[in-house]
C-alpha cells in the first residue's frame, strides 16, 4: 500500500514540475506562428498598395481628370441638368400621349448625347485611350428596341448623375474617376443609339 501511495505522490509531483517547465517555455512553433502572421500581414499590405497603384496608373491612363475642371463648372453644372431634363422629356413622350413622339425622343437623345460629350471633355483631360472610347462606343451588332434603349439609358444616366465625383470635385479617388468615365460613355453610346431608332421611327406611321 505505501508502495502505491509513494509512487503516487511521485507521478503528482512529476506533472507539477513538468507543467511549471511548460508554462516558463515558448510553446515549439510560438515563435514561427507569430512571424508567419506579421510576414502575411505585411505581404496583404504590400498587395493593398500594388493594386491601389495599378488602379491610380489605369484612372491616369483612362480617366485623367482635367486640370482646368473648376473653371469648367459652370458648363458641367449645365449639362449635368440638362441630360436629367432631356431623359425626362424622353420618358414623358414614350410613355404619355396617344402615339409615342419619336422626334421628341430623337432631338432629346441628340442633346443628351451633345451634353455627355462636352462634360468629357470638360470633366476629363485627353487621354491615351482615345481610341478605346471608338471601341466601347461601336454599335450593337443586334439592334435592340427603343424601349429597351430608353431603360438601359435611364440607367447609365443614373449611374451617371449619382456618382461620387460630382460631390467633391477636388478630392477625386481614381476607381470613382474610372466608373464615372465609364458610365458617361455609355450615356453617349445609348442616346445615339437611341436617336437613330427614333429618327427610323418618325418617318414611319405608327
Amino acid at each position: 500500500m505505501k508502495k502505491i501511495v509513494v509512487s503516487m505522490i511521485f507521478i503528482i509531483i512529476a506533472a507539477m514540475i513538468s507543467n511549471v517547465f511548460a508554462q516558463r517555455e515558448t510553446p515549439a512553433g510560438a515563435g514561427d506562428k507569430n512571424l508567419g502572421a506579421d510576414d502575411l500581414k505585411t505581404r496583404s499590405i504590400e498587395i493593398d498598395r500594388i493594386k491601389q497603384e495599378a488602379l491610380k496608373s489605369d484612372a491616369a491612363n483612362f480617366a485623367p481628370i482635367n486640370t482646368e475642371i473648376n473653371a469648367k463648372f459652370p458648363q458641367i453644372k449645365e449639362d449635368y441638368e440638362g441630360i436629367q431634363i432631356s431623359e425626362a422629356a424622353i420618358i414623358q413622350a414614350y410613355t404619355r400621349g396617344k402615339t409615342i413622339d419619336y422626334s421628341l425622343i430623337g432631338t432629346s437623345a441628340d442633346s443628351i448625347n451633345r451634353n455627355a460629350k462636352r462634360l468629357d471633355t470638360n470633366l476629363f483631360a485627353a487621354s491615351k485611350t482615345e481610341k478605346n472610347l471608338e471601341k466601347t462606343l461601336k454599335k450593337e451588332e443586334k439592334p435592340k428596341k427603343i424601349r429597351d434603349i430608353i431603360i438601359e439609358l435611364d440607367k447609365a444616366i443614373g449611374d451617371f448623375i449619382s456618382s461620387k465625383i460630382f460631390g467633391n470635385i477636388k478630392l477625386i479617388e481614381a476607381e470613382v474617376a474610372i466608373k464615372t468615365r465609364t458610365d458617361l460613355q455609355r450615356v453617349m453610346q445609348l442616346s445615339e443609339e437611341l436617336s437613330n431608332e427614333a429618327k427610323k421611327n418618325a418617318v414611319k406611321p405608327e
